[in-house]
Parts: structure tokens; C-alpha cells; sequence
């Protein structure tokens, strides 16, 4: 896991990375990282290669941490050239 700050979040977005919340819709409609796409973890595995471009870096946060983990172990095996696991929303209060 890496923690990142804000700018750097930013910043990597500005350079073509996409933001992965993997938290359930009901959580992401709550409140997520600005720019953020959403693929529940549990939907992952199935979806992820229509949405996701393997070949642009991925952040992928959830909750606390635990889903993410997950998440970037699901993504490694299909090939996705770049993934970085940033931990939980919760690391991020002042992102929004």
C-alpha cells in the first residue's frame, strides 16, 4: 500500500491515470475521491477489462484498505501493466 497526498492524486490523474474506488455503490454515492470511477470489488473480475485501460496506471482505494489489497491482486493477474494499491478513503479526509 502507498499513501499518496492529494496533489499527487491529482497529478496522476492530470497524467492519464484513472482512480478505482472498489467500495460497494451505496458507499461510493456517499462520498469518493473526486474523478473516481467505480467498479465494485465483487464485479471486478468481470468487468474490469471493458472498463479499465491495462495499459494506463491504476490507484485503486476502498473503505480502509483491505478491499484494495484485493482488488490490485485481481488486476495483477490479467495483466494490467500498472497498478498501486493507495489504501482506504479514510486516508484522504481532505481530498473531496
Amino acid at each position: 500500500m502507498k499513501n499518496l497526498t492529494c496533489d499527487d492524486i491529482r497529478q496522476t490523474l492530470k497524467n492519464g491515470a484513472t482512480l478505482l474506488d472498489v467500495r460497494s455503490v451505496d458507499e461510493f454515492n456517499r462520498g469518493a475521491l473526486p474523478q473516481a470511477t467505480n467498479i465494485p470489488l465483487a464485479l471486478l473480475p468481470v468487468i474490469a477489462h471493458e472498463q479499465l485501460d491495462k495499459n494506463k496506471p491504476v490507484h485503486v482505494y476502498c473503505q480502509a484498505g483491505g478491499r484494495a489489497t484485493m482488488a490490485e491482486k485481481i488486476l495483477l493477474n490479467p495483466g494490467f501493466d500498472s497498478i498501486t494499491n493507495i489504501g482506504g478513503i479514510e486516508h484522504y479526509p481532505n481530498c473531496h
